[in-house]
C-alpha cells in the first residue's frame, strides 16, 4: 500500500530521469523514465484507493440496498474516476484526431502510385506513425464509453445483478490493495 510519501518519491525519480533524458537522448533513458512513470501511476492509484472507504460499500452492495449519494460518488470514484478525470484533463484529442486524419490522407497519396520500394518504406513508416497515434484515439473513447456506461447502469437502483457485479471489483480492489 502506497502513500503520499512513495507518489512524491516516484515522482522526483521521474523527474530526475527526465533532466537525464534531456541531456543524454538514449532509447535506454526513456525507457527507464517511461517505468518511473508506471510506478507514479501505481503509488497514485494505491495511494488514492486507500483514501477511498471501500469497506463500508460492501455490505450495502451484498445485500442490493439502495447507496447513498456520497457513497455512489465513492464508487463512481473507484470504478470510473480514472477515466472521467482522464476525459477532464486531455487536451491533445483534436490533435490526435488531425494527425491521423493527416497520415491516412498521406497513406492514400503515397498508395495511390506505383509502390516501389522507395513508396513501400514510405508506407510502412506511415502505418508505424498511424500506429502510435491510433491508440490514443482509442484509449480515449474506451474511457469515455466507459464512464458513460457507468453513468447510465446507476441512473437509477441497482439491481442485483449490479449489485453482484460491482461486490466483486470492489473486492478485487481491496484485495489487490492488500498486495
Amino acid at each position: 500500500m502506497s502513500d503520499i510519501t512513495d507518489v512524491k518519491s516516484a515522482v522526483d525519480k521521474a523527474l530526475q530521469r527526465a533532466s537525464r533524458c534531456d541531456a543524454d537522448e538514449t532509447s535506454e533513458n526513456y525507457e527507464v523514465l517511461e517505468n518511473l512513470i508506471e510506478d507514479i501511476e501505481t503509488h497514485a492509484r494505491e495511494s488514492f484507493q486507500s483514501k477511498m472507504d471501500v469497506a463500508s460499500l460492501l455490505p450495502k452492495l451484498k445485500n442490493a440496498r439502495p447507496l447513498l449519494p456520497a457513497e455512489l460518488k465513492t464508487l463512481e470514484l473507484l470504478i470510473v474516476g480514472d477515466a472521467e478525470y482522464f476525459l477532464k484533463y486531455e487536451t491533445d484529442l483534436n490533435d490526435w484526431k488531425r494527425e491521423a486524419k493527416r497520415i491516412l490522407t498521406e497513406i492514400a497519396s503515397v498508395s495511390s502510385v506505383d509502390l516501389d520500394v522507395d513508396g513501400l518504406l514510405h508506407l510502412r513508416a506511415l502505418c508505424r506513425e498511424a500506429r502510435r497515434v491510433l491508440p490514443d484515439l482509442v484509449f480515449y473513447f474506451d474511457q469515455k464509453e466507459r464512464a458513460s456506461r457507468f453513468e447510465a447502469a446507476t441512473k437509477g437502483q441497482i439491481d442485483a445483478v449490479g449489485c453482484r457485479a460491482l461486490t466483486e471489483m470492489v473486492e478485487k480492489m481491496i484485495e489487490s490493495e492488500k498486495m
